[in-house]
């Protein structure tokens, strides 16, 4: 209908809550290691002024937290940001070390009021196995991970004596912005330690970007296969079940991605081709054939 195409489209503007909702989900949704791109390209396309100082802050925590980024001071203190691990918006413990840790969630970076002890609130027996679980585990990331950003924490909860849980969160990120690529590996672990027994579980997030002359996100998450341990398996040994049970499943995941990249020429790809070409002609692979056709037709022009 020429009439309607003449007519002009009114288009209902966004007001100010709609745009920093769009804009909070495109920040959360960030690729990894480009927080700070999609920030200076959301900017753009807002009014001045409109994330203030505080929101950005809190949008920051909430990307940290959601991605379990690491924060270091590039000395002794690395901490995996969760929010299992903080105290307010701006501080967290490091389990590690006992400490407490300013966080400025914007910069990542480690606060220049710098750390405090705490004091550990856990029964008697549970801290011992929870820094066992973190040696074991941190001893596997410097054995299996490459990434300077990789570092892991452990968690301990009580609930009223029936049950003991242990959360592993094991987070590395390899950046290479420069080069178009960035990825990364999170990782969380759940041991429920009970007088039956103890139940090992996980759940495996990979994320990864390729954007030279394209966009290309890979997004996969895998729960894995539950595992029960008997209740003589405790302490070290326990710890050290849990380090392989970790290694079994990282490294199957690892595998099926490495499996399914090489199977994607001969099977995913090739099935996305055409049948046949559009001159309905079946293309000659035969070197031979195509240099006498080459030369026939240089001869009839």
């Amino acid at each position: 209908n020429s009439k309607m195409a003449d007519e002009e489209i009114e288009v209902e503007e966004c007001s100010d809550e709609e745009k920093l909702q769009i804009a909070q989900h495109f920040l959360l949704n960030a690729p990894p290691g480009q927080f700070n791109d999609v920030l200076n390209d959301v900017k753009k396309l807002l009014p001045p002024g409109l994330i203030s100082d505080p929101m950005l802050a809190g949008i920051c925590r909430a990307y940290n937290n959601k991605n379990n980024r690491v924060v270091s001071d590039g000395a002794d203190v690395k901490v995996v940001l969760n929010e299992a691990a903080e105290i307010d918006p701006t501080h967290v413990v490091d389990q590690k070390s006992g400490q407490i840790v300013h966080v400025n969630h914007v910069d990542l970076t480690v606060g220049a009021d710098g750390v405090r002890p705490t004091e550990s609130t856990l029964p008697p027996g549970m801290d011992e196995l929870r820094v066992a679980i973190n040696t074991e585990v941190s001893d596997y990331i410097k054995s299996q991970y490459q990434a300077q950003t990789a570092s892991c924490t452990v968690f301990a909860q009580d609930n009223d004596g029936e049950h003991q849980v242990y959360s592993v969160v094991i987070s590395a990120e390899k950046l290479n912005v420069r080069n178009f690529w960035s990825g990364q590996w999170i990782s969380t672990w759940t041991v429920t330690v009970m007088e039956q027994g103890t139940t090992v579980e996980g759940r495996i997030k990979v994320r990864a970007h390729y954007f030279e002359d394209g966009n290309v996100q890979l997004q996969t998450a895998k729960n894995t296969e539950p595992i029960k341990l008997s209740a003589e398996t405790a302490g070290d040994e326990l710890a050290k079940a849990v380090r392989k049970y970790i290694l079994d499943q990282e490294f199957a995941l690892q595998s099926g991605l490495e499996e399914m990249y090489t199977n994607m020429t001969e099977e995913t790809f090739k099935a996305m081709r055409r049948v046949m070409p559009i001159h309905r002609n079946k293309v000659s692979w035969n070197l031979n054939e195509v240099k006498l056709t080459t030369n026939l037709t240089s001869k009839v022009k």
